[in-house]
């Protein structure tokens, strides 16, 4: 029984040591014209898809493309990326927030977001 409590122990301690803390945003730089890239871990035989927190700031930048790239394992339920491209339109700095749901699940948490401050030159 004292094997049981030291085990239950254990894994209560992990569960405390690798708990997820809030992830403050990145910056990215970028000058004003310019492409820029976001890459975002997925996996889009889970369900769960990225898409923005909030609308994002069209008079900052202009959405190029948005394209999922599975990851070349061959592996049934392997993940991938998503690839977000945008152009930085004029100088200045705003946000882009993402948030990983699953479209269909209503008044659920995301399982993941994701936040970038752009710093445009």
């Amino acid at each position: 029984m004292r094997v049981f409590f030291i085990i239950l122990s254990i894994i209560g301690l992990n569960a405390i040591c690798f708990a997820q803390e809030p992830k403050e945003a990145k910056t990215i730089e970028v000058q004003a014209g310019r492409n820029f890239m976001i890459t975002l871990e997925a996996n889009a035989t889970t369900g769960y898809q990225w898409q923005f927190a909030k609308p994002l700031d069209e008079s900052a930048f202009q959405l190029i493309s948005s394209e999922y790239l599975a990851d070349k394992t061959g592996l049934t339920g392997s993940g991938g990326k998503q690839v977000w491209v945008f152009k930085a339109l004029n100088a200045g700095g705003s946000g882009i927030a993402f948030q990983y749901v699953r479209p269909w699940e209503k008044d659920i948490p995301p399982e993941k977001e994701a936040s970038f401050v752009i710093v445009i030159k």
